[in-house]
């Protein structure tokens, strides 16, 4: 693992803040879809999810300014792995809603399920 951090490297900084960007609006587009499938568009559960996408780009603006000003590139990149894996997962919960079923979806709950019986 920690030879993948090291080798890892975007191939311009603009990256660190499109590609989450890029996941956080296919995010909020699936699950706007699923609402509105369902007819529960609530405009204080879209408030709280706008809230937390912009906390998520407070951390990615912080972990690009430790890279920038202390070469913490570990940091930078943790942050926007760790929110890119959150979002991904999020479309793919929002995707297998709306009965489209990835993969990914079934092995994440296959991780959960052996973390709670450690």
């Amino acid at each position: 693992m920690e030879q993948f951090m090291m080798n890892l490297e975007f191939t311009s900084i603009v990256w660190a803040f499109v590609l989450p960007f890029i996941l956080m609006i296919l995010d909020v587009i699936t699950g706007y879809i699923n609402a509105w499938r369902k007819n529960e568009i609530d405009s204080s559960k879209m408030r709280d999810g706008l809230g937390k996408k912009c906390a998520e780009l407070v951390y990615i603006v912080l972990g690009v300014l430790l890279k920038l000003a202390f070469r913490l590139d570990v940091i930078m990149y943790g942050i926007i792995l760790y929110i890119c894996y959150m979002e991904l997962n999020s479309i793919a919960e929002n995707c297998d809603k709306l009965g489209f079923k990835i993969a990914s979806g079934k092995i994440n709950e296959k991780l959960n399920n052996k973390k709670e019986g450690e």
